[in-house]
């Protein structure tokens, strides 16, 4: 979510309404835009009537809290699998790996399917409304968990109330950089997409940890704590620049996938999401089924999450220069290559599982970040919000199915063929990609544009 569906999920979605401003310009539609021209470039005039501030103080305190509220959202959606770990042997011992990876599925395809809704949300009214109720959802979901004792109740209470306050937060939280962003709008979502990878780094301490001590119920109650707070300090930091619409708009229109190149980027990320969010909330219970510790599957998803981050930092800045697509394609081979190079033949050796964890965290904390970027360049800019609903709604769809999926695989054809699974999807999400950029160019090769 990306984890990073990051879905840096409806990241560019309220841009629009920024650029709107200039439509009384003529978009040709008929002509591709290709990834590499600059976003202003489809339209005949430039954006002079607004100009971005890329910078400056008030500018990167937005980024600060879109930090905090990406790490209390998708921090804990990173961190999924401790739970589903946890719960397999305690209160839902009497459940299947499958039944208990609906919980974690149904939370995250709610906080990221929303998105879909919270967009025009968040256009029409701001920010501040949102994360004050998306807060208060969120806390609240977590305080109820820790008081859950049957399977219906983790399902209502984590996977159906916390995703719709995770919903409300973490995509204000992306919302709100493109109004203060635009030329350096890579580099600031990827600063605070970071926070994701962080949270992914702190909640599975903060829960293996208080678990051990304290049990389970206060350990949620630190959990929501720690949620609270962070939450409340974005309040203060978090601010949207461009006017509001003062209305709903449109956020789905199925028409946009007459586009060959939204098609396939789309299909694509689809195929990304499922192994990402498939790992995240599998790891654990893998790990502990290779016949290792609970503490040592902890710290293999604190290295993933670790590296994650970096691999978030890096990404955007190396995407601008050389290509996003082209970045994206190599980076997918390269965790292709680590999938069965390294997690196939050696996971029963925890040091070849820290060395996949660490390197497969890089590649991986790129594409949440890219995909949405190739989204958002290759859209008319009026279409920028209704299309980044339509796309998040159908990957959405890919962390519903991911870990239920792969926790049946696990106890029917075992780890080998989970891991083989996961990396011929990714080898799919690559070939995909790789027809978007042929698209892009217009059914041309040309292995060395910028795309």
């Amino acid at each position: 979510m990306t984890m990073e569906t990051c879905k840096a999920h409806q990241a560019f979605a309220s841009e629009s309404s920024g650029y709107e401003l200039a439509e009384s310009s003529t978009i040709n539609r008929d002509r591709p835009i290709a990834l590499h021209e600059p976003f202003a470039s489809e339209l005949n005039t430039p954006l002079a009537e607004d100009e971005f501030p890329d910078g400056g103080t008030r500018s990167w305190l937005v980024v600060l809290g879109s930090f905090f509220l990406l790490m209390a959202s998708y921090g804990l959606m990173n961190s999924v699998g401790v739970l589903q770990s946890y719960l397999e042997t305690h209160q839902l011992s009497a459940y299947s790996s499958r039944d208990v990876g609906w919980i974690s599925g149904v939370f995250v395809f709610t906080a990221l399917g929303l998105g879909v809704f919270v967009g025009p949300l968040f256009d029409a009214y701001g920010p501040k409304e949102l994360v004050t109720v998306g807060s208060a959802l969120y806390s609240l979901s977590i305080l109820l968990t820790a008081e859950c004792t049957h399977y219906w109740h983790f399902i209502l209470c984590f996977g159906l109330l916390a995703g719709v306050g995770a919903a409300l937060i973490c995509n204000v939280g992306m919302s709100c950089i493109p109004h203060w962003f635009q030329a350096r709008a890579g580099m600031a979502i990827g600063t605070a997409m970071a926070g994701a990878g962080l949270g992914g780094v702190v909640f599975p301490y903060i829960l293996r940890e208080s678990w051990a001590r304290v049990g389970f119920k206060w350990g949620m109650r630190i959990a929501a704590l720690v949620i609270l707070t962070l939450c409340g300090g974005a309040s203060f930091l978090v601010k949207a620049r461009l006017p509001r619409e003062g209305r709903l708009k449109a956020a789905f229109d199925i028409r946009c996938f007459k586009d060959a190149r939204f098609t396939c980027i789309s299909a694509a990320t689809f195929c990304l999401e499922l192994v990402v969010f498939a790992l995240i909330g599998l790891l654990p219970t893998y790990v502990v089924g290779q016949g290792f510790t609970g503490t040592s599957s902890v710290n293999l998803l604190v290295v993933l999450n670790v590296t994650n981050c970096l691999g978030r930092l890096i990404a955007g800045r190396v995407a601008d220069r050389y290509g996003r697509l082209n970045v994206l394609i190599l980076l997918i081979s390269l965790a292709v290559v680590q999938i069965f190079a390294i997690l196939y033949p050696f996971s029963h050796s925890l040091a070849a599982l820290y060395v996949f964890c660490a390197l497969y965290g890089v590649t991986s904390g790129s594409f949440i970040c890219l995909a949405p970027v190739c989204v958002r360049q290759i859209s008319p800019a009026k279409e920028i919000g209704m299309r980044f609903g339509t796309f998040y709604c159908l990957v959405s769809f890919a962390t519903l199915i991911c870990i239920p999926i792969g926790g049946e695989m696990l106890e029917k054809v075992g780890a080998r063929m989970v891991v083989a699974w996961l990396g011929g999807v990714l080898v799919l999400a690559m070939l995909l990609f790789v027809v978007a950029r042929w698209a892009c160019l217009d059914y041309k090769w040309n292995w060395r544009s910028k795309i």
